[in-house]
């Protein structure tokens, strides 16, 4: 298939996934975080339309850490300052209008307060934005896949999805293939993920038989990092140093 505007990313990620020998689903993911951070602190945080979203939704734990390490201190305390003014008016909306709430006869009724700011508090603009645009580089992948031989060739060479990307193409496949297709995509797909399986089961099991000291002079060959591997793999977290 001929490259188009729309392929470039999923390309781009499985070749990065390639040299990285990671999930290239999670390099799409970390591709667009990173451009959403850039997105929230850039010119965009000025617009009334990103900002009524930010102010609406607020930021995960995890992305206003990011953001911070953004070093935009003023864009991010603009951004803070029309959250929270959002934030007291939900309280004080909620407030006047709900009075005291009525105790039903069997059950303690939930506060109203608790409705509007449990919005709040559950959301994450970065989020939303990272997983709405993934979503549809996932649909890209699929619609690629029976006419981009290079895509199952980079696979082989990522080693596959981590655990919970394989489950997630391996549940939405059938609907987004034709049978014909779907069964070419799990013929190449299965093989390669249980060959990484196997291959960082295999690793694991002489990583821990190192610690025996009558090993303790043998060659590590490739399960020195095997932890790390199985970390990214099966947990999708990156070990820390």
């Amino acid at each position: 298939m001929k490259e188009h505007i729309y392929t470039i990313p999923v390309m781009d990620a499985f070749r990065i996934a390639a040299e990285e020998r990671s999930c290239p689903i999670c390099a799409m993911r970390r591709a667009l975080e990173a451009d959403s951070l850039s997105y929230t602190l850039g010119p965009s945080y000025m617009e009334d339309d990103t900002r009524a979203q930010t102010d609406k939704t607020g930021f995960c734990a995890d992305h206003w850490k990011k953001l911070y390490a953004c070093q935009n201190r003023l864009g991010l305390s603009l951004i803070m300052h029309t959250h929270v003014k959002y934030i007291l008016g939900v309280l004080n909306d909620r407030q006047n209008a709900a009075g005291s709430p009525k105790r039903g006869v069997f059950s303690k009724p939930a506060d109203p307060m608790c409705g509007g700011l449990r919005e709040i508090a559950g959301g994450c603009f970065i989020c939303s934005r990272v997983g709405r645009i993934l979503d549809r580089y996932i649909d890209t992948m699929f619609h690629m896949w029976p006419d981009t031989p290079e895509l199952a060739a980079l696979a082989d060479k990522c080693g596959g999805f981590c655990l919970a990307h394989f489950v997630a193409v391996m549940a939405l496949g059938p609907e987004k293939l034709k049978e014909r297709d779907w069964q070419a995509f799990r013929g190449a797909v299965i093989p390669i993920q249980r060959k990484t399986l196997e291959n960082l089961e295999a690793d694991l099991d002489w990583f821990i038989k190192k610690f025996d000291y009558r090993n303790a002079d043998e060659p590590w060959g490739n399960a020195k990092d095997a932890l790390p591997r199985a970390l990214k793999t099966i947990g999708g977290a990156e070990a820390a140093d």
